[in-house]
């Protein structure tokens, strides 16, 4: 019997620019990879910007991402689609643009709603909103970020990285997700603060479908890591009950 073909996307993460050298973006998680590959035809991809592949000719938006990865999926015809992180707000925004798909979604650890630890700075941005050109102050900004505060996220990024990120950063896709009429499997850690489940299962709780939500106890952002085989059952059985 054949196996499902899983097509992965990555995460959103800094050390795989293309300008650091990186030439897989799923090499931080290669033992997940290889578990997965035992029960699965896995598919991997690296997105504009990551591992070798050019950065965008502009900075993107989601929506920029989300046609890219459906054009390899409309070639793939992949069974199942996985994203981790970034990639998970991906896949959420082509699920519930492709309803009609038969792809079943799994999202790890997806970028829905993310979280940070920072200082408040929302009085002096809007200040200097209200005083300054617009342009002058996003050179403000991406100096503190760069050399102030030395964000790597902004830091290692070329200029069309270091805005599309911008793009990406704050979006929240809780309305996206209730809008989805077919069920996804979610998965999180419980110690996630990057990616916290908390906001997502009280979504859950007004969505018209019921979604699979996990929780792996003790998993931070990245549970691919920390909880490999725990997460690799989980999949292996959610997939079987999709089947």
């Amino acid at each position: 019997m054949a196996k499902a073909k899983f097509l992965l996307i990555h995460g959103w993460n800094y050390a795989n620019y293309t300008s650091s050298g990186c030439t897989d973006a799923w090499s931080n998680r290669e033992r997940f990879v290889k578990s997965l590959a035992q029960h699965f035809d896995v598919v991997l991809i690296n997105l504009p910007g990551f591992c070798g592949q050019s950065d965008p000719d502009r900075p993107w938006k989601l929506e920029d991402y989300v046609d890219y990865v459906g054009s390899i999926i409309d070639r793939e015809s992949p069974d199942c689609i996985l994203g981790y992180s970034f990639g998970g707000a991906i896949a959420l925004q082509w699920k519930r643009q492709n309803e009609f798909s038969s792809a079943k979604v799994f999202l790890v650890s997806p970028a829905i709603l993310r979280s940070y630890k920072k200082a408040d700075l929302s009085y002096l941005q809007k200040l200097l909103k209200a005083i300054l050109p617009e342009r002058l102050v996003s050179v403000l900004r991406n100096f503190y970020l760069v050399r102030v505060v030395r964000n790597p996220y902004y830091s290692k990024a070329t200029r069309v990285m270091r805005e599309t990120y911008r793009n990406i950063v704050a979006v929240d896709l809780r309305q996206d997700l209730l809008e989805i009429r077919s069920p996804l499997t979610i998965i999180y850690g419980t110690e996630d603060t990057a990616t916290p489940s908390d906001p997502i299962r009280e979504t859950l709780e007004w969505s018209q479908v019921r979604h699979n939500l996990h929780v792996i106890h003790g998993g931070g952002h990245d549970i691919a890591n920390s909880h490999t085989e725990e997460l690799v059952s989980l999949i292996v059985k959610e997939q079987g009950w999709f089947s």
